[in-house]
C-alpha cells in the first residue's frame, strides 16, 4: 500500500497558526477506519472524503479516494478497475470510528501479557544464566585456588634450594675461617729453607751454637764467630728479602754473637 500527501498541507495549522512540528512519522487516516472483510467491497466515509476498498481472500485489492462521494459512473469505473462487473448504484459511506490500532498492523500482545504467559521459560532461562555465572565463578576460584598452590608450592621448593645454598655457604665461610687460623699459625717457611737460607747470606766462617724459634713468625740463633760483625749481619739478612727486624749482639762468649729476626711471609699467589 502507498499514499502520497503535500507536506504543506499536513504541517498547516490553519489561518493565523503557527506551521505544526514535523512529525517523525505519518500514518493515513484510512488505516484507522474499518476492518479488514474476507470478500466484498464496501465505501469507508472519511473526515475528508470517502474510500472505495475492494477485499478478495482477506486482502485489501484495491482502494481509491474522493473527495465528495463518487458518482455511479466513477464507482463503476473503480469497480470495473477492481475486475468486477458494473454497479446499480453507489452504496451508503460506512461511518467506521477510529481505532487505536491500524487494520492493516498484525494484533500483538502487550509485553505483560508475554511475559506472564511465558513466565515458566524465562524462569528457567534466568535460573539457567544464574546457575551459569555461579559455575563460572566456581571455575575461576578454583583456577585460582590451583594457581596460588602451585605458586606456593614453587615459593617452598625455592625456598629449600635457598637454605641448601645458605648452609653450604655458611659451611665454606666457616672452613675458610678455620683455614686462615691454620694457615696463621704454620711458619712462613720450613726451617730446613731458612737453615739453607742463613747458610747462604752468613759471611765468613761460622759456626751454628743455637737454632730455635719462639714462635712462627720469630727465629733466633747463636752463632760462633770470630772477628764477627754485627752491622755486616744485620744488612746481609735483611738484604736477603727473607728477614725483617734484624739484630745482632754479641753473645756470653767474646766469639759469639746472637743473631734475632722476623721471618718474611711470602704473598699467596693470585688465583690460589
Amino acid at each position: 500500500m502507498v499514499w502520497a500527501w503535500s507536506r504543506d498541507q499536513i504541517l498547516d495549522g490553519g489561518q493565523d497558526a503557527e506551521p505544526l512540528p514535523a512529525p517523525r512519522r505519518v500514518l493515513p487516516e484510512s488505516l484507522y477506519r474499518g476492518q479488514p472483510q474476507r470478500e466484498g467491497e464496501e465505501l469507508v466515509a472519511m473526515d475528508a472524503g470517502c474510500e472505495g476498498r475492494v477485499w478478495r481472500g482477506g486482502i485489501l485489492a484495491a482502494a481509491r479516494w474522493w473527495p465528495l462521494p463518487p458518482m455511479l459512473a466513477e464507482w463503476n469505473e473503480f469497480r470495473r478497475g477492481a475486475g468486477l462487473q458494473p454497479a446499480q448504484q453507489v452504496p451508503e459511506p460506512l461511518p467506521y470510528p477510529l481505532t487505536e490500532r491500524p487494520w492493516s498492523a498484525p494484533q500483538l500482545r502487550g509485553f505483560g501479557e508475554v511475559v506472564g504467559q511465558q513466565r515458566r521459560l524465562l524462569l528457567v532461562i534466568v535460573t539457567g544464566l544464574a546457575a551459569a555465572a555461579i559455575g563460572m565463578l566456581l571455575v575461576a576460584g578454583i583456577a585460582l585456588k590451583v594457581s596460588i598452590w602451585q605458586v606456593d608450592r614453587d615459593i617452598q621448593a625455592r625456598e629449600q634450594a635457598l637454605e641448601k645454598i645458605i648452609v653450604a655457604r655458611d659451611r665454606a665461610l666457616s672452613g675458610q675461617v678455620s683455614i686462615a687460623k691454620t694457615l696463621a699459625i704454620r711458619p712462613p717457611a720450613g726451617q730446613v729453607q731458612m737453615l739453607s737460607t742463613v747458610a747462604r747470606i752468613m759471611r765468613g766462617p761460622w759456626q751454628l751454637v743455637e737454632w730455635k724459634m719462639p714462635d712462627a713468625d720469630n727465629l733466633q740463633l747463636t752463632v760462633s764467630m770470630p772477628m764477627a760483625d754485627p752491622s755486616a749481619i744485620v744488612t746481609a739478612w735483611e738484604a736477603s728479602g727473607q728477614f725483617t727486624d734484624v739484630t745482632a749482639e754479641m753473645g756470653a762468649k767474646p766469639d759469639q754473637v746472637v743473631v734475632k729476626a722476623r721471618v718474611v711471609r711470602s704473598k699467596p699467589k693470585a688465583g690460589r
